[in-house]
């Protein structure tokens, strides 16, 4: 964006500032709560209300989530006792893990009108420091036909926890001398440098028995002394409706023997909130941009604006320092409305919020010119063509039942033509075919007109698979080609193993052949040396006849081994 534009958008802020200042017409309601400050120690129990002013107009329904620190704080009861809302549709709640109490609640005609408590929170001190209770998601309706939304103005609450004192002894009385400066203590307003919305500010102090007078006064002047004039033997003042700004309360107490010197106590209040704003969107002249910037400002004339908190349609408030914005450029936002929620907070906890709403256009949604309403899925191919903006990307659907199917994406050209096929298996039914752009940014189109398609299946499904028709028919060609190639290929190696073992058949039947003519022969050599003897001893006689009978008994058991390899043979032919 030019300086120049910027200049003119923030001179545009400041009029509009300058005429929601002045006194409106329109109810402006407020949510606060009360007190809006205190000091306590840790362990102490206090109660804090959360209340409402109408702006004197009737209100009829109310909601608000309250935040607290989880580790500093916790709730110990909710009550609804003496409220202005008679009917809950949301009973008043409350998370100690969470940090939140909420409630919703109303009232029918003629509602309620003026200052009113709605809930009361009962806390426990858990740990010591500064604490701050900051509201959420809060609502103000009018009792009006359209139950506008009228929270304006907010007040959150600071507190401060402090540690248990020990017992204390009295102070010692002053001997024959005025008594020291006495010190202040300032429940309401406990830090001198921290701003509160609180304008009853309450001081004590402590007496000691010796303390005769005691003289203060609350004013501007950093530096006044109290006059000698006593205003009773007293240890606490309260002030009420102290107006905005800084002030000093001034202290001195006296005895018989004189006055102490005075001490000074510091209080800022400011307990108006910031001045109304205005927020003014600029989608630097794009009603689908989806990075718009917000331009909105404001000034507090007391304390000053410490932050802002920027809430986007559901989402949470998130916190912005004044550098952050004019411009602050929105995260990405799809097309719709969104409710824009900016609030102002200055330094004491006073808010002021503006609202408006954030309307993000889509882009052109594309035209389906060319579909098949009959799609033979396996045998076909799936044409699409249709026209969009040019150079987007273009998503397709298949829906059946309004179940997505399937997704697929293709891209426009420069002339806005787009074109998508595909051969892809669908079971058979009835779907449509849907479309929508997305461009560069991210900004989708509304989807387009629906078409419907017939698919017929040319194949056969098998759970989540799909098969044609002409994918089956080469698939079981396939498979028969495997099945011959695999029975051939046996078939020849039982052709080899046969070969082979015909070959080892006759040689081990050679091999056998020849080892039996061997050894006959050798026996036979020994018998013809026997016979050729004239006489045989027992002995010799023996052997002669055991190697007749082992010749006989190798030739029986050589023919039977023969005939089994002849036998073998004749099984491989």
């Amino acid at each position: 964006m030019t300086k120049d534009k910027k200049t003119i958008i923030l001179a545009i802020i400041t009029t509009l500032s300058i005429y929601v200042a002045l006194p409106a017409k329109a109810q402006q309601a407020s949510f606060f709560l009360s007190p809006g400050s205190g000091s306590f120690k840790r362990g102490d129990n206090f109660s804090v209300e959360v209340r409402v002013n109408t702006d004197g107009g009737p209100i009829n329904a109310a909601q608000a989530t309250i935040y607290f620190p989880v580790e500093k704080l916790e709730v110990l009861d909710v009550s609804k006792k003496e409220s202005v809302f008679r009917f809950w549709p949301e009973e008043p709640t409350f998370s100690n893990s969470s940090g939140k109490v909420s409630f919703s609640g109303g009232l029918p005609t003629p509602g309620f009108t003026g200052i009113g408590k709605i809930i009361t929170i009962n806390f426990e001190a858990e740990k010591e420091g500064p604490i701050s209770l900051h509201l959420g998601e809060a609502r103000i309706l009018a009792d009006d036909p359209k139950a506008t939304d009228i929270l304006v103005f907010i007040k959150e609450a600071k507190f401060s926890i402090q540690k248990p004192t020990p017992f204390e002894t009295e102070d010692e009385i002053s001997a024959d001398k005025p008594p020291s400066s006495p010190k202040i203590s300032c429940l309401t307003h406990p830090d001198q440098e921290e701003w509160y919305n609180n304008n009853n500010p309450l001081f004590q102090w402590k007496l000691t028995p010796d303390i005769t007078k005691v003289s203060f006064v609350l004013d501007r002047d950093p530096n006044t002394t109290p006059d000698t004039e006593s205003e009773g033997k007293i240890n606490t003042k309260i002030y009420e409706n102290v107006k905005d700004g800084i002030w000093y309360f001034h202290l001195k107490i006296a005895n018989e023997f004189g006055w102490s010197e005075p001490t000074h106590q510091k209080i800022k209040i400011d307990n108006r909130p910031p001045r109304p704003f205005e927020i003014i969107v600029d989608n630097a002249g794009d009603s689908t941009n989806p990075n718009p910037d917000l331009y909105f400002d404001t000034d507090d004339e007391t304390s000053g604006i410490n932050y802002y908190k920027l809430k986007i349609g559901e989402g949470d408030f998130f916190y912005l320092m004044q550098a952050e914005v004019n411009p602050f450029s929105l995260p990405f936002q799809y097309p719709g409305r969104h409710p824009v929620v900016a609030r102002a907070l200055d330094k004491a906890g006073n808010a002021v919020e503006s609202k408006t709403v954030l309307d993000v256009e889509p882009i052109e949604s594309p035209k389906i010119t060319l579909f098949p309403e009959k799609y033979v899925a396996g045998e076909q191919t799936l044409y699409i063509e249709g026209t969009a903006p040019p150079e987007v990307k273009i998503i397709i659907f298949l829906d059946k039942d309004s179940q997505k199917v399937k997704e697929w994406s293709t891209v426009s050209n420069k002339q806005g033509e787009w074109s998508f096929s595909t051969r892809e298996l669908i079971p058979s039914g009835i779907y449509y075919l849907i479309v929508k752009a997305k461009d560069n940014r991210g900004v989708e189109s509304n989807i387009s007109d629906s078409y419907k398609v017939e698919v017929l299946l040319s194949g056969i499904s098998f759970g989540p698979f799909i098969i044609s028709f002409r994918n089956l028919l080469f698939l079981l060609i396939l498979v028969l080609l495997i099945g011959v190639l695999l029975v051939g290929y046996f078939i020849f190696k039982n052709y080899q193993t046969k070969k082979i073992i015909q070959k080892e058949t006759k040689d081990a039947k050679e091999s056998v052949q020849r080892g039996f003519e061997d050894l006959r022969k050798r026996i036979e050599k020994s018998l013809r040396m026997f016979d050729a003897k004239p006489e045989f001893s027992e002995q010799e006689k023996k052997v002669y006849e055991d190697l007749k009978n082992f010749l006989k008994e190798i030739e029986k058991s050589i023919e039977k081994e023969i005939q089994d390899i002849e036998n073998i043979e004749k099984g491989l032919k």
